[in-house]
């Protein structure tokens, strides 16, 4: 019986702390606020003036939601993706935007718990849209000045 729970018990730990070391390996490649930078670039210390929002916090938040449930499982929703980024009027609308999204794990798209790393919206946006489909996106973040 002890060593039923010895042969099943150490594979166990040994895979948890495999895990572990991975995703500690993975965030020391990160910028200050987690994203990696190859991929997204941080925008920790990015001010948002407050003047310039046309866009509420909340309407900010929806906008994060509706980007990210376009974005999430497999499959993406461009036109959502495209319509919503056409609302947004003003680069601290956008950066109130990304706040609002905040840091999500990335995995192929899925939730990942264990072995995803984290990333800002820029980030989700790279993953998730083809060099063709950035390029419809790309002249409104030139505009504002936020590399995509």
């Amino acid at each position: 019986m002890i060593t039923t729970g010895i042969k099943i018990g150490v594979p166990v730990v040994a895979i948890g702390v495999g895990i572990y070391l991975i995703r500690r390996a993975i965030k020391k490649r990160s910028n200050p606020d987690g994203t990696s930078s190859r991929v997204a670039p941080s925008l920790k210390d990015t001010v948002i003036e407050t003047k310039n929002l046309t866009i509420t916090p909340s309407d900010a938040a929806l906008f994060a939601n509706t980007l990210y449930g376009a974005m999430l499982d497999f499959g993406t929703d461009e036109k959502t993706i495209y319509s919503t980024i056409d609302k947004i009027a003003t680069k601290d609308d956008m950066l109130l935007v990304i706040k609002a999204f905040g840091m999500k794990q990335y995995l192929w798209g899925t939730r990942a718990a264990f072995i995803g790393q984290d990333y800002n919206l820029v980030g989700w946006l790279r993953f998730e849209l083809s060099e063709g489909e950035l390029a419809k996106i790309k002249p409104k973040f030139d505009q504002w000045g936020i590399p995509l």
